[in-house]
């Protein structure tokens, strides 16, 4: 089972499979509105609520860790 981690605001939600999360940064480095951090090695996606679900951090992972959803995709 995968360790998935899920942060929540409005209607929409970021899951990271922290199993996969390799903490390398390309998702701090792309997103405008700053949303993620790396703590401990891995991501962290605190700031959600701050999201403009543009994508880029999906796009950006590497290591396919990142799963992005909202109520309108």
């Amino acid at each position: 089972m995968s360790n998935i981690k899920k942060w929540e605001a409005n209607d929409h939600w970021v899951e990271i499979n922290l199993d996969l999360c390799a903490g390398s940064g390309e998702c701090v480095e792309v997103c405008p509105v700053q949303v993620y951090d790396i703590l401990d090695g891995k991501v962290d996606a605190e700031d959600i609520a701050e999201c403009i679900e543009c994508g880029a951090c999906e796009g950006a992972c590497p290591y396919d860790a990142i799963i992005s959803h909202s109520a309108w995709k």
